[in-house]
């Protein structure tokens, strides 16, 4: 009876080792079909970074053709923006604060608005 049993015993570790097994490769497989989805996305990521990297490429050519005076012309234009956005931005910073200053001036006279009344009504009181 004991050889049985050990024959049953060295069958099921048998089975045992070949379902590790299978399962093993299993695994293997699902992890490398997504290492390689991965590197396929990352591939093409890098596709499109030389693309990207071609196309500013191409961009950046033709300003090296520029005469000084057309450089010069660009820099005082560009220039001239600077200025007048720092003048439109200082205007608007400006403005906020005016309309702030109105609405704090339009709230404190509510709200003394406000405790008058509440005053008178507690005078009637």
């Amino acid at each position: 009876m004991e050889i049985s049993f050990s024959q049953d015993g060295l069958i099921g570790i048998a089975v045992l080792l070949v379902i590790i097994i299978m399962i093993y490769l299993v695994i293997r497989e699902i992890r490398l079909m997504k290492t390689n989805t991965r590197r396929l996305e990352l591939e093409l990521e890098r596709d499109k970074l030389q693309i990207l990297k071609q196309d500013v490429s191409s961009t950046i050519q033709p300003s090296l053709r520029l005469s000084a005076d057309q450089i010069s012309t660009l820099k005082d234009i560009e220039e001239s923006n600077l200025t007048l956005e720092t003048d439109i931005f200082m205007k608007q910073k400006t403005i906020e604060g005016r309309l702030k200053r109105l609405e704090n001036y339009v709230k404190r006279e509510k709200l003394d608005l406000m405790i008058d009344r509440i005053e008178s009504e507690e005078k009637k009181i």
